[in-house]
């Protein structure tokens, strides 16, 4: 316990001297980073795109799905901009970064915890015109609260250059703070909403998972046959993947945290669990936008029917395309052998004339 309490105070009363800026600048990262945040980006737009092009797919949880792709895309683009670019100190690009990054990310934690919200409000107490009204208001608090907060850390010079300890790459909070003031300012730009939407986000899907449960098995004749019962319960364990995934993304950046913070000896040789931690950090803060497009769109029955129809018209319009190319030959073919027939007509008949 007195061990405890001294490495915290040691971390309030010092400024770490080493940071991970070489593990971060190496090759390994930058290309997993690369690839985790690319596929992040093409997810978003997908689930954006597709909720634009499929009318049947603009349901009111989608849509906050699609608040919370454009949040990701943000974050994705971000890491993805910060992780190739050579940091030279807290200078304005990396400020700007880290402006639209954490910004993005306060987006994301607090639509993400109201998707969880709506659902438990429109699904176990059937109270829809509610959940409809509550997210009109909570547009105000959705984007206006994250601006308000990353805005009042910009005007402080809060934001800069981390120098690795809590990020895998890009800047976040500003190394040259007091670390008091820094372990303040990282909490309430980030590991703060982001732990508070882990818990949030769990209990209420598993309140929503219990609830279908027990419509299930408490109330059978409700359902008009097995393949709707299986169809339910397939979704109830769909959701037990919804909170499980949003931890297992984000807890390797909080696990540092949590080391970092916790530890009293930071001027060390970093160990290959460090170095392995840092890179786990550069895909899971990166991947959010990918897996959420997996989840809610891949995997799911009905994307899966809109695909396959969008595929065999695409199919049946290429027949097409390939049957007029095709008659287009033919008639062409068909002229030119006309006009030969013709030409052969008249070269007798002028032979003829002749002899």
């Amino acid at each position: 316990m007195l061990a405890t309490t001294a490495n915290f105070s040691n971390l309030t009363t010092s400024s770490p001297t080493s940071g991970f800026e070489h593990e971060a600048n190496a090759l390994v990262n930058k290309v997993l980073t690369t690839v985790s945040a690319t596929l992040s980006l093409l997810g978003t737009l997908l689930i954006i795109g597709t909720f634009i092009a499929w009318k049947d797919f603009r349901s009111t949880s989608r849509r906050i799905l699609v608040y919370i792709s454009i949040a990701d895309f943000f974050i994705a683009g971000g890491n993805l901009f910060g992780v190739w670019r050579r940091h030279e100190g807290s200078d304005h690009l990396c400020v700007a970064q880290s402006f639209v990054t954490t910004t993005a990310c306060l987006w994301s934690f607090f639509w993400t915890t109201f998707l969880a919200a709506f659902m438990y409000i429109t699904v176990a107490k059937k109270q829809r015109n509610k959940a409809e009204i509550l997210l009109k208001i909570f547009h105000a608090f959705g984007w206006g609260i994250p601006l308000v907060i990353v805005g009042t850390a910009l005007g402080l010079k809060k934001l800069g250059n981390d120098k690795d300890f809590f990020s895998s790459g890009w800047c976040w909070i500003d190394s040259k703070l007091e670390s008091q003031n820094k372990l303040l300012w990282m909490l309430i730009t980030g590991k703060a909403w982001e732990i508070a939407a882990c818990i949030i986000c769990s209990i209420f899907y598993l309140m929503l998972k219990w609830h279908i449960r027990k419509e299930v098995y408490g109330h059978q004749n409700q359902f008009p046959s097995q393949i709707s019962r299986e169809a339910v319960l397939k979704m109830e364990r769909r959701l037990t993947l919804v909170p499980v995934i949003f931890i297992l993304v984000r807890i390797w950046g909080t696990t540092r945290f949590i080391l970092y913070v916790s530890s009293s000896d930071r001027d060390h040789t970093h160990a290959w669990w460090e170095e392995v931690l840092l890179h786990l950090q550069g895909i899971g803060d990166s991947f959010q936008g990918f897996a959420n497009f997996l989840l809610f769109c891949l995997f799911t029955e009905k994307f899966q029917a809109r695909l396959g129809v969008a595929g065999h018209n695409l199919r049946v319009l290429c027949k097409k395309q390939k049957s007029d190319n095709s008659s287009s030959v033919a008639d062409s073919t068909s002229v030119t052998d006309s006009q030969s027939q013709r030409t052969m007509v008249n070269e007798r008949t002028r032979l003829l004339k002749s002899a």
